[in-house]
């Protein structure tokens, strides 16, 4: 159990990560005995079947990695599609008078949160059933697991007749320059521009050759990818997924060493956690959007590193890992009993949100709190340190503030949900670590108001009637 002693622990990093790693093998071992006694090829489309049971017994899926993981949840949402499909079914001999059952609309959800989801919506506009329109996208899915299974994964190589359709993974690294393959990042290029990018139709992959053959008999030789940077005694890897990221690819590095560099000069904890759980940037370059990373892709942070200065890149490399932190949790752990109430105000989006929401953020910028309080105490009132000009230093003192009153804005709606039993009794526990830690910060924003300038102050107080208010509205 996480406690306010351990969090930073690395022993207890090394428990919840070797947690999930037991649960993926448990996992493989049911998958490989259900698809030997338990499925036909009737619940499939022709051939798949028989390829993936071929797959499901290689070597190379014995231990868990990250790419393990993520091809291990392809595979359980193509199970869950095949049953949700033989459910319709049953469901809609049971109803004829009914025009929409409840798994249909399980598997409405199914694809409307999936990134088919425009796909799914124009089959449907043509006046397709959902689970004739279900079904046309199935193959899609199936596909995927063949072909990153023999991309990212295999070391054998595939030949035969049948082509699988790749679909390219942005939050991995994959863009329509190149590809990103296997734990070691091969590079594949794709130049000139590939036009069914982001799925480009494979016939054939030779991993001895370093070959990946594509319809058309083009081939792209497999070659090395970009040297990862050491930081310890860790890889870690910088993919650049869009244009200006390869131009700048040497900049973005040297800045991710500097903020690397001053973590660790700050805060031990903080610089440990981040090493335990991430190991792959990819800078992107999406308007609007800060960071974001996947449940299922553990260890890769998408990060926008042009429209974010280097304070926010620092904040941005520690929240992204607060959502592989948490998630790995989540792997292995049922902390939180999801719905789709948005009852909760969220003061990160000033918006309502479901549990997830608040949940994550509770924990995820709590990590931005640990981060600025520890820059603030070190930069700028002990000034142990010169890594920040004055503005900067401002910033940080601010950042310091707003987190703390976010943060404290949330435990109320959280201690609520854990009575209606949206949270469970684990996930009750590791929040109440969250907020002890926040809370141990109290007299340190005292000092931190103090040096605030008049601006930043006004900004301050403007948050705190926000909160105030919204608390006051949707609390009632």
């Amino acid at each position: 159990m996480i406690t306010k002693k351990n969090i930073f622990d690395i022993k207890t990093h090394s428990k919840v990560k070797q947690a999930v790693s037991t649960s993926y093998e448990e996992l493989l071992h049911d998958l490989r005995e259900d698809l030997t006694a338990g499925y036909t090829n009737d619940f499939f489309s022709e051939g798949f079947l028989d390829r993936l049971k071929e797959i499901i017994g290689d070597k190379e899926l014995n231990s868990y990695s990250d790419l393990n993981f993520y091809w291990s949840t392809l595979l359980e949402n193509v199970i869950y599609l095949v049953q949700l499909h033989e459910e319709c079914m049953e469901a809609k001999t049971a109803k004829d008078d009914e025009e929409f059952t409840e798994v249909e609309e399980e598997l409405f959800n199914f694809w409307n949160d999936s990134d088919l989801t425009e796909s799914f919506l124009e089959l449907l506009s043509a006046d397709n059933a959902i689970l004739d329109a279900s079904k046309v996208l199935q193959p899609i899915l199936e596909n995927q697991i063949v072909s990153f299974f023999y991309l990212n994964i295999s070391k054998n190589p595939l030949l035969g007749e049948e082509s699988y359709i790749y679909k390219a993974i942005p939050e991995k690294g994959d863009n329509d320059q190149c590809l990103y393959l296997g734990s070691t990042n091969q590079l594949v290029r794709l130049e000139p521009a590939c036009e069914t990018f982001p799925t480009l139709p494979i016939v054939g992959v030779n991993k001895h050759q370093n070959l990946i053959y594509l319809e058309g008999d083009k081939r792209y030789v497999i070659t090395e990818g970009l040297d990862p940077l050491t930081i310890g005694e860790k890889e870690f890897h910088v993919l650049p997924n869009c244009e200006k990221g390869f131009s700048k690819v040497e900049e973005i590095r040297t800045n991710i060493i500097k903020a690397f560099s001053i973590i660790k000069e700050n805060s031990e904890n903080l610089y440990n956690t981040l090493l335990k759980f991430s190991h792959t940037i990819i800078p992107i370059d999406e308007p609007s959007i800060v960071s974001y990373s996947q449940q299922q892709l553990p260890g890769y942070s998408c990060i926008n590193v042009f429209e974010r200065d280097f304070v926010d890149l620092i904040d941005d490399l520690l929240h992204e890992n607060g959502h592989h932190y948490l998630n790995t949790l989540l792997n292995s752990e049922e902390l939180i009993n999801e719905d789709d109430e948005k009852i909760f105000f969220s003061p990160w989006r000033k918006s309502l949100r479901p549990i997830r929401g608040i949940y994550h953020g509770a924990f995820t910028f709590y990590w931005a709190l640990e981060l600025f309080s520890t820059l603030f105490e070190n930069e700028v009132l002990e000034k142990k340190f010169n890594n920040f000009d004055e503005k900067q230093k401002n910033k940080i003192t601010l950042r310091f503030l707003e987190e703390f009153e976010m943060l404290t804005f949330c435990f109320e709606d959280l201690d609520a949900a854990y009575k209606a039993e949206k949270v469970t009794e684990e996930g009750r526990k590791l929040i109440k670590v969250i907020e002890q830690l926040t809370f141990d910060k109290k007299e340190l924003t005292q000092k931190a108001i103090n040096l605030l300038d008049e601006e930043s102050l006004n900004s301050l107080n403007e948050l705190k009637s926000l909160l105030k208010k919204e608390g006051t509205h949707y609390r009632l």
